[in-house]
């Protein structure tokens, strides 16, 4: 690594051709070495003529270096030489980083080329892995189970982990995964382990891992926790038998298993979060994150031996397009080969109004007529109406995309001290929206700022509370009452907004939810809830969105899941 470090060094300091001085002890610094080292380093690239190296005569005078040719293109190509052997760190660090996300981009095509020269060639065995390449926009945030919140992260987490229970994605019937078998007495569930389960560095899946699972997921800072307040105790009462004492909603438990932070798993003892499910985390760094097939998997193997997520960040919107699906939005103008698959996503976007704000925001009068403005806002100009409609809530919608109504007047309303905070994160709609309600409302006579936050930083219940308005977004997965709870109990945004005794309003109401055994009826007192929120003025529901996935004539079955991915477990490669 040395040889690297110096051209690397060289790359930076020298211009070809230009001699310069520089004493050994500051090269050997330079590459984290001795100075005999240094001095093997040097004549290995002076007889391979990339700089000339005169020693300094004399006391006092240092040695004299000169760069001879471009170093660039050689550096270049040990980053796609490391990037093969799966050393991304390694390679990252060759290249400026203006540069790596293009040298990930180039790699991938390269990867796409060299698939399709393979033809019938005979291929060494160690090279006929099937490798899901994934270009991304951005790097993968947190995988630990008990923090898993993104839709991406979700959707990989639920390869990493497995729960106790599963929801088949077909019938929607819960059935055991870890678990063997389940059953409920009164307000306790006692749930048995399958036998021979694992963790993926091959230690023990038994009771006592699944308590300390439960015991540091509620010992977390995660907004998942709140979820699982109702759970007050697991008992181990064999080495793979268990109680969960709960304290509210007993009935909701069985769907509660079925959870993403329910997803089993421990840390080992060099600080790694193992889980036990399809797929094992080979690598997650900030541009690379490698899940590979888990071959002690406890359910069926995936056909995949692995999957890589890489980061590329802006060179994914031009990323060429070598994929049988893709997402219209990423490649536009590009989709004349593929067919759409589309359909309108379960949830909404929304606006929260924050009742814990002191000053203007304390006045419920403001807060109504603030929320009735919000509700009025017409589509942002960069969305295109079509793929938008009007959100009476998570799950209902007008067809238009256009609001109806009176315009609301603020100028009898005494004006805020200070600007209104709008906040938002890094979702291109929710910014368009966000800044075009502060504009609107400073031309309304209401001061507001617009902020944009990386979303770790924007789910954080300091930053939370700092903002008058709120814009987020919820998607609904298959399984409507399970996302309903994890809206109204595991959303931060929502938990700021709630005064205390409408906090416990809300639990009350959830617990009447589940004396109900009609799952029609559960539902509709969910939506009864909503509109309860709606009514007091703190929550506005916006948009709902159009869900798009282009894909070629000759896939069958694929299918767009709620997190905008496809299902891992089911892809497979066939020759051309």
């Amino acid at each position: 690594m040395r040889y690297w470090r110096a051209l690397m060094y060289f790359r930076e300091e020298l211009a070809v051709g230009q001699a310069r001085s520089i004493s050994l002890d500051t090269l050997a610094q330079r590459l984290a070495c001795t100075r005999r080292n240094a001095q093997i380093v040097i004549k290995k690239l002076v007889e391979e003529g990339w700089i000339s190296w005169q020693p300094g005569v004399g006391r006092g005078n240092l040695p004299t270096i000169c760069l001879k040719k471009p170093v660039d293109s050689v550096l270049k190509q040990e980053a796609l030489s490391l990037l093969a052997q799966h050393q991304v760190e390694r390679a990252t660090a060759l290249v400026p980083e203006p540069q790596r996300q293009g040298l990930l981009a180039e790699y991938l095509a390269g990867c796409r080329r060299s698939d399709n020269r393979s033809g019938n060639r005979a291929i060494p065995q160690q090279e006929q892995s099937d490798v899901l390449r994934i270009p991304f926009y951005r790097g993968i945030h947190d995988l630990d189970a008990v923090q898993l919140s993104r839709r991406t992260e979700v959707h990989l987490g639920s390869y990493l982990y497995a729960g106790l229970l599963q929801r088949d994605p077909d019938s929607g019937r819960i059935h055991g995964d870890l678990a063997a078998h389940w059953e409920r007495d009164g307000c306790d569930w006692h749930i048995t382990l399958r036998k021979g389960l694992t963790f993926h560095d091959g230690s023990p899946l038994d009771a006592l891992a699944v308590q300390a699972h439960f015991a540091r997921l509620q010992a977390s800072d995660s907004s998942n926790r709140r979820l699982f307040e109702c759970i007050e105790e697991v008992v181990v009462l064999a080495p793979l038998r268990l109680k969960l004492t709960t304290n509210a909603t007993a009935g909701f438990i069985p769907t509660l298993l079925t959870q993403k932070a329910a997803g089993i798993s421990k840390v080992s003892r060099d600080g790694r979060i193992l889980g036990a499910g399809a797929f094992r985390l080979d690598e997650h760094t900030e541009w690379l994150t490698r899940l590979s097939a888990f071959d002690q998997y406890h359910g069926y193997r995936p056909w995949l031996d692995a999957v890589e997520i890489w980061n590329i960040g802006d060179q994914a919107m031009d990323f060429e397009v070598s994929s049988d699906v893709v997402h219209p939005w990423l490649v536009p103008g590009q989709t004349a080969p593929f067919s759409q698959l589309e359909g309108w996503e379960k949830g909404c976007e929304y606006a929260l109004l924050n009742e814990n704000r002191a000053g203007w925001m304390a006045v419920s009068a403001h807060r109504q007529r603030l929320s009735a403005f919000v509700r009025q806002m017409p589509l942002p100009a960069a969305m295109v109406p079509a793929d938008y409609r009007v959100a009476k809530g998570m799950l209902q919608s007008d067809l238009s995309c256009h609001h109806t109504g009176v315009a609301v007047d603020f100028s009898d309303l005494a004006v805020p001290d200070a600007p209104l905070s709008v906040l938002t994160y890094q979702l291109r709609d929710h910014i368009a929206l966000a800044e075009q309600l502060a504009a609107a409302l400073n031309a309304a006579g209401i001061p507001a700022t617009c902020c944009v936050e990386t979303f770790p930083d924007f789910n954080r219940t300091e930053r939370l509370a700092q903002a008058d308005l709120i814009i987020s977004g919820e998607v609904f997965g298959e399984d409507a009452e399970l996302s309903w709870m994890e809206w109204l109990k595991a959303s931060t945004a929502l938990a700021v907004c709630l005064q205390p005794q409408q906090q416990t309003r809300l639990r009350r109401e959830l617990e009447t939810v589940f004396l109900s055994d009609n799952l029609a009826e559960r539902l509709d007192k969910f939506q009864e809830i909503e509109q309860w929120l709606v009514d007091i003025g703190i929550y506005r529901p916006l948009w709902q969105n159009r869900q798009q996935l282009n894909v070629r004539s000759h896939l069958n079955g694929v299918s767009l899941l709620a997190n905008g991915w496809i299902d891992f477990s089911r892809v497979v490669f066939s020759s051309p």
